[in-house]
């Protein structure tokens, strides 16, 4: 990837990726500053200017800017300024619940007991500080290798006492863990959050989510109308006490659920104390739901009643769609439009449609009066200030572009009345960090220019431009014009780590700089500067010495493909391939040797070093692998003993054949199995070939 060995303002050196989302790429990043591991979420280029990205981008930023918990991911860093947008995280080194359920299958109660007291702890936090996270999903929950919890992704999250309007609080999570309230499009508050705790709670005791479908529709339809199957049904070893909370979680009345993050803690806390215990919630009837969604939900259940098949299938291409469409386009829809779609497409008679043009950026005065959209019945429902959109233009619009619709359908869009306008803030004479910082605060971006000005210090502000007092909008760039000091003795020290050291030489002469060179150690291949000892950017005296740490190669590794052969006919069944370089485990996968007859497997290492693998915890193949030539040997040949034909029985992973214990290295999680409720025994994370 292009951004692999990048430095991002000259500090944060991207090692590779780690994760990538709709939006934003997540790197594994050193901060050449503090010298530790962090973990950078870079905005995607293509989505720089789609406000709405943008703007969910800073919010998560600002979120987790307020929160402080042990079992949350912090922030020690934001850049919204320029090409390369990002936020600067801890690293977390760990898997995500997803990947260990999907691992392990059912949790032992206790193991689930002790995640999701963390998670309610994280919650109880964010609830406290106004914060609703809106996306709680296994997905969302890192897993650390001692067994404690991180969320994270606050991407959709809000403030409880924003303004609602528009409709950008109405935002719904992921379609197998949105509450009733959410898939209908109404507001989401802390008790949405309790209902997606219920289904996490759910799944790692039933090793499932406890609605699914082919549809994400089918799913949000079942989330307002059935119940899960119930959990004893499902882990009959799952005490009483424990089924009740989750179900109390997951009432579809919101009322009826916990009604605080520490109020489900202290039911838990109430249960591990006496895990005998039985709650015997009472609930109302099924039929006394929400009032705000009661009428969505018995309208859909009479024309699931009423209607023929082909008259059903129209229901299902009705806005229920678009809704959950939005789910993964960040789009939100009312429950009036669910009423109106199931009014418009219910009917038998034929209608016209249309294709949805994209209004977005348009006049609306102009369209209005064009023959093109007399077909749509526009509905302003908002006009204020924009960032970007001058006074006139249609900046949202209810109904995504290329969407088929009625003719005469409304249409509710958002009229800017024009863009924010700010005073330039009086900066001259200030720190160009602190004039940084206030311009940052005030949403404005800017750049930096220097000038020599006899007297004036260094990174002290002369002017800005436009000047102090001017009223400019929110997307003028302001010039920050900055003192270098004087200019017989100004050197602007270059960023040259990570390149080689000839170049890097080359370049520190260039702007009058001696250099010497120190060897290291160092895993960056020989040659390679890793360290200089003046920072980047800064400004120092012509002719002053600067330090380069160059690498030697004593620990550059390098990659290597090694292919493994099965044999043919080989038992049909799934077997754990386990990777061990030198005794150290480095990594697993899955594989079925009669229907896959060779892998192969992408190592990295350094020099010449042993490579065997393992099935099922038994030795199959040893390999000589000389890394720095990319060629590899089978030393000991295959060992077809380890895939038992037809077998359908594990083999014992400390059978007498087996590699045994590595003398480092991370070991593959076989399950926790803790004494202890509070401590049980996490994954430790390693790096699947699967």
């Amino acid at each position: 990837m292009e951004y692999i060995g990048r430095t991002l303002n000259g500090r944060y050196q991207l090692k590779k990726l780690i994760g990538s989302g709709g939006m934003a790429n997540v790197f594994e990043a050193e901060d050449l500053s503090e010298g530790k591991t962090v973990a950078v979420k870079l905005l995607k280029q293509e989505y720089l200017s789609n406000d709405e990205f943008v703007r969910r981008f800073r919010n998560e930023s600002k979120v987790i800017a307020v929160l402080d918990h042990p079992n949350i991911v912090k922030v020690f860093d934001v850049n919204f300024t320029g090409a390369d947008q990002y936020i600067v995280m801890e690293y977390i080194d760990g898997i995500t619940l997803n990947q260990y359920i999907r691992h392990q299958g059912q949790l032992r109660w206790k193991d689930a007991v002790h995640f999701v007291t963390q998670i309610l702890r994280a919650l109880q936090h964010a609830h406290e500080h106004g914060v609703v996270h809106r996306d709680i999903k296994s997905q969302n929950i890192m897993l650390l290798r001692d067994g404690s919890i991180k969320v994270m992704d606050f991407g959709i999250a809000r403030f409880a006492r924003e303004d609602i309007r528009g409709g950008q609080n109405r935002a719904i999570g992921s379609v197998h863990y949105i509450s009733p309230e959410q898939a209908c499009g109404e507001e989401s508050d802390a008790k949405s959050d309790i209902y997606s705790v219920g289904v996490l709670l759910y799944e790692m005791l039933a090793g499932a989510v406890p609605f699914d479908g082919e549809t994400p529709e089918e799913v949000a339809m079942k989330h307002l109308h059935n119940r899960p199957v119930p959990l004893q049904d499902v882990n009959p070893g799952v005490p009483t006490g424990l089924c009740e909370i989750v179900e109390k979680a997951m009432q579809k009345d919101k009322n009826l659920r916990y009604r605080s993050a520490r109020e489900m803690l202290a039911a838990i806390e109430e249960f591990k104390s006496n895990p005998s215990i039985v709650f015997e919630y009472k609930y109302m009837r099924e039929e006394t739901q929400p009032e705000e969604y009661s009428q969505s939900i018995r309208t859909i259940r009479q024309e699931d009643e009423e209607e023929d098949d082909e008259e059903i299938v129209v229901i299902k291409r009705s806005p229920t769609i678009l809704i959950l469409t939005g789910i993964a386009a960040a789009c939100c829809i009312t429950a009036l439009m669910v009423l109106l779609g199931f009014f418009y497409w219910g009917r038998d008679e034929k209608v016209a449609e249309t294709p949805m043009p994209n209004l977005v950026g348009m006049v609306y005065d102009e369209i209005r009066t064009q023959d093109a959209y007399k077909q749509f019945n526009f509905v302003v429902e908002e006009r204020e200030l924009t960032d970007s959109y001058p006074a006139g233009q249609i900046y949202y619009q209810s109904v995504q572009p290329g969407t088929t619709v009625k003719v005469n359908r409304t249409i509710r869009i958002k009229v800017s009345d024009g863009i924010v306008t700010l005073v330039v803030p009086d900066l001259v004479g200030r720190d160009v960090r602190e004039a940084e910082q206030t311009l940052y605060n005030m949403g404005l971006d800017y750049t930096i220019r220097t000038q020599v000005v006899e007297g004036v210090p260094a990174d002290q502000v002369i002017q800005t431009d436009p000047p102090v007092g001017t009223q400019v909008e929110k997307t003028t760039p302001i010039v920050l014009y900055i003192s270098r000091g004087q200019a017989q003795v100004a050197s602007k020290v270059p960023n040259v780590v990570g390149r080689d050291v000839e170049d890097a030489t080359a370049r520190m002469a260039a702007v009058g700089l001696a250099v010497t060179v120190t060897e290291v150690d160092s895993d960056q291949e020989a040659g390679i500067v890793v360290e200089q000892s003046l920072e980047p950017n800064d400004y120092v005296k012509e002719g002053d010495t600067v330090e380069l740490s160059v690498s030697n190669g004593s620990g550059f590794y390098q990659q290597t493909d090694v292919q493994v052969d099965f044999p043919i006919g080989s038992a049909s069944r799934d077997y754990t391939l386990v990777v061990y370089i030198d005794s150290v485990d480095a990594g697993s996968m899955t594989v079925n040797p009669a229907m896959t007859p060779s892998v192969s497997l992408s190592m990295e290492g350094k020099g010449l070093q042993q490579v065997i693998i393992s099935m099922d915890g038994r030795k199959y193949a040893v390999f000589n692998v000389d890394f720095e030539n990319g060629e590899y040997t089978l030393a000991e040949g295959y060992y077809e003993d380890a895939i038992q034909q037809g077998s359908e029985d594990p083999i014992d992973p400390e059978g007498p054949e087996g590699p045994g214990e590595p003398e480092s290295g991370p070991q593959y999680p076989t399950g926790p199995a803790p004494s202890d409720p509070e401590a049980p025994s996490g994954p430790d994370g390693a790096e699947s070939y699967s």
